[in-house]
C-alpha cells in the first residue's frame, strides 16, 4: 500500500481542501460585509450632510423671515409717527412760510425795481 492509497491521507488532504475552501469564503464573505458596512457608513455621514444643511438653511429662512416682519413693525412704527407728526404740525407750514416770506422781503426787499 502506497501513501496515495492510504485513507488516512486521503481524508486529511480533503479535510485540507476543505478547510482552505472555509477560509476562502470567509475571507470573501468578510470583504462584502467590509464593502457594505463602509457603503452604509458612506450613506449615513451622507445623509447627516444633508441634515445638517437642510437644519442650516431652515435656520436661516427663520431668522430671514423674523428680521423681515420685525422690520416691518419698524417701518409701520416710523411711519405712523411720521404721519402723526405731520397731522400735528401741518397746520404750522402757512404760518412757517408767511414769516420767512416776510423776513426775505425785510432783509432783500420785493425784488421788484
Amino acid at each position: 500500500m502506497t501513501m496515495a492509497d492510504n485513507p488516512t491521507i486521503t481524508e486529511i488532504k480533503a479535510a485540507e481542501t476543505a478547510a482552505a475552501n472555509a477560509v476562502q469564503k470567509a475571507k470573501e464573505d468578510a470583504a462584502k460585509k467590509l464593502n457594505r458596512a463602509s457603503a452604509d457608513a458612506e450613506n449615513s455621514l451622507k445623509e447627516a450632510r444633508q441634515n445638517a444643511a437642510r437644519q442650516f438653511r431652515d435656520k436661516i429662512r427663520r431668522a430671514e423671515e423674523a428680521a423681515e416682519t420685525k422690520a416691518k413693525a419698524i417701518l409701520s412704527k416710523r411711519e405712523g409717527e411720521a404721519k402723526a407728526f405731520y397731522d400735528k404740525n401741518k397746520g404750522k407750514i402757512p404760518a412757517a412760510a408767511s414769516f420767512i416770506t416776510e423776513e426775505v422781503m425785510k432783509k432783500y426787499g420785493s425784488g421788484q425795481a
